[in-house]
């Protein structure tokens, strides 16, 4: 095999390599933005926002994190009104934060920055209201999204090129000379040759 042919032989090898490397990153790109993900796009971003809940005897309580501000859907449990006149303490792990009552009946607490969101966490919430006192405590409740395997992927589709690239260039080389197989067989172990004709 001379130097030319070599040459050319890498030549090629190279343009199928780099077809094959756009063909995966345009695959990836078109599978990202596909249109029929986009309602499902909002329940992930829910269901990985940290979320606390609480429940007693007298009351509901609901918090779903957004950032560093946590925002607190309280209801009394019964009857499931909510309540909008409670004053309401958060105790993170020794650090107490008030709740603000918001004009939408809802309440929102501003997370400390010793809360870490890497983690789930204790929380207790001391409740004044007119319905009664009472304290609740639950998990604030770090959830893990769903991330797609893109590392999975592209190990799969560069194995399958490394394969066409290593067929293409057997191909090749065979083309340029026939005896190529007889040569590949004569290295190989007995025990592999009796499946090359």
């Amino acid at each position: 095999m001379n130097r030319k042919y070599l040459s050319m032989l890498i030549r090629q090898s190279f343009l199928v390599c780099t077809f094959l490397i756009a063909g995966f990153f345009a695959v990836a790109s078109a599978h990202e933005g596909q249109n029929h993900d986009k309602e499902l796009k909002p329940q992930n971003n829910v269901a990985a926002a940290p979320t606390l809940t609480a429940v007693s005897e007298n009351y509901e309580l609901v918090a779903i994190v957004q950032g560093r501000q946590m925002t607190v859907y309280l209801d009394q449990f019964v009857s499931n009104t909510p309540v909008v006149d409670a004053d309401m303490d958060f105790d993170f792990s020794g650090t107490v934060v008030k709740a603000t009552r918001n004009a939408d009946g809802t309440y929102s607490v501003a997370l400390p920055k010793k809360v870490d969101l890497k983690s789930s966490i204790p929380v207790t919430v001391t409740i004044l209201a007119a319905a009664g006192a009472d304290l609740l405590s639950g998990d604030l409740v770090i959830a893990q999204s769903d991330k797609h395997s893109s590392w999975s992927t592209f190990w799969m589709v560069a194995i399958v090129a490394a394969c066409l690239i290593a067929l293409l260039l057997i191909w090749l080389a065979y083309k340029r000379n026939p005896t190529l197989l007889i040569q590949i067989k004569q290295k190989l172990p007995a025990s592999l040759r009796r499946f090359i004709k």
